[in-house]
């Protein structure tokens, strides 16, 4: 959906909870200490214009995630668009772990160079 289409971050928060089912669905997953009926309940008063109650930023987050795993991308085009950045590209998992993979090599391949420098530092002092 169009980030443009939406009137306020609540307003695109409403429509991600929307695409994940409803406020019974995805509040327990936010609050999973709190009864289904309580979490979507407070889910409600959370994107309620007129209610004091928000979202954390990690919950915030939690939710876009959420919708991204669903497909669902206009909650964070919405906030991007509104900061001035251009809109999202959502990483694929199967992507992220392997520039997981590349980064992890990276930083061990540094690590034993750094290891091996000691050493021979080390070395030279004795």
């Amino acid at each position: 959906m169009d980030s443009l289409l939406y009137e306020d971050e609540l307003d695109a928060a409403r429509a991600a909870v929307t695409h994940l089912g409803g406020a019974k669905r995805v509040g327990p997953q936010i609050w999973p200490d709190k009864t289904p009926e309580t979490a979507a309940r407070y889910l409600h008063d959370c994107l309620n214009q007129g209610r004091a109650e928000r979202l954390s930023p990690s919950q915030l987050l939690m939710l876009m995630r959420l919708a991204r795993e669903a497909g669902f991308h206009g909650l964070a085009a919405y906030m991007l668009r509104e900061a001035g950045y251009a809109p999202p590209v959502p990483v694929q998992p199967q992507t992220e772990a392997e520039l997981l993979t590349r980064r992890m090599e990276s930083i061990m391949g540094e690590a034993s160079r750094l290891v091996e420098r000691l050493e021979r530092v080390r070395g030279a002092q004795t």
